[in-house]
């Protein structure tokens, strides 16, 4: 059996232009979602950085107890390990990792030169959701329930590209939440923890409360058609965010895991744009 490491899509690919991107992957998801865009990223001159998040990777009792300051403890350790080598850091983060993006850049505004915010995640709105899902909100008011239930993903599991989202469904749809399985670290958790869906509601309340004091220059891209989160997210990011310099990109050919959907090669070189103009 192949040795378990939650570390091992860990990637920090090195360029040639004294800036640095750090890459922030969404809850319950992987590195292995932002790998694509640091390849472009390094391309360009930009370094790129990824580590996966606290208690990801790993079995599901162990993401079930990661918190919001977790995750904002680590991507601190590693704007700062950034910041030793590079006199430009620029942040960028999907679903989750979008909002926390806009987080550093609130408790760092000297440090964060830039954000893009990937597909931010502040309702969960999508049309591929339940209609039940008024329930769950209900259910993560008691820890018991809280701690107890695990949604499983669902068809499309954020992806319009057929190839890349029927390998990911042969895992999803064979995984049992009583096992841990090495895919967890290629293609995120098969379940979604009440309890990490709860940690997501504290965190956006606590963002929302920062978005008119950031400053930093953004570029928000969002899929029209995401099936988690409709564009109203990104557009209430757009219109709340206290930046003077902001764009807002609408993708045709996607769901919500722009990185890795048909629109990668779109998201990729907006990116590396954005950032090649704010140098």
């Amino acid at each position: 059996m192949e040795e378990h490491n939650p570390k091992k899509y860990n990637f920090y690919l090195k360029g040639t232009n004294g800036t640095a991107v750090l890459l922030i992957h969404g809850i319950t998801g992987t590195p292995s979602e932002m790998h694509y865009l640091g390849k472009g990223l390094q391309k360009s001159g930009f370094t790129a950085l990824c580590n996966t998040l606290p208690r990801h990777c790993d079995t599901l009792g162990e993401l079930k107890k990661v918190t919001w300051q977790e995750i904002e403890a680590a991507c601190i350790e590693d704007l700062e390990y950034l910041k030793k080598d590079y006199h430009k850091v620029y942040v960028a983060g999907l679903s989750m990792g979008a909002l926390m993006s806009i987080h550093l850049a609130y408790r760092f505004p000297a440090d964060v030169a830039g954000i893009v915010a990937l597909a931010p995640t502040i309702y969960y709105d999508g049309w591929a959701l339940p209609k039940a899902k008024i329930f769950l909100n209900l259910a993560w008011n008691i820890p018991a329930l809280r701690n107890s239930i695990n949604i499983r993903e669902g068809w499309p599991y954020g992806l319009k590209d057929e190839e890349t989202r029927n390998n990911i469904e042969r895992f999803y749809k064979g995984a049992e939440a009583s096992k841990f399985d090495n895919q967890v670290l290629a293609f995120g958790s098969p379940f979604f923890p009440l309890a990490n869906l709860y940690q997501h509601h504290l965190f956006t309340k606590v963002v929302k409360d920062e978005l008119a004091l950031v400053k930093a220059p953004i570029l928000v891209i969002h899929a029209k058609e995401d099936d988690m989160t409709s564009p109203k997210n990104a557009r209430y990011v757009y219109e709340n965010i206290g930046s003077a310099r902001k764009s807002l990109l609408l993708l045709d050919n996607s769901y919500h895991m722009i990185t890795i959907d048909k629109d990668k090669d779109k998201v990729a070189e907006e990116v590396v744009k954005f950032f090649q103009n704010s140098l």
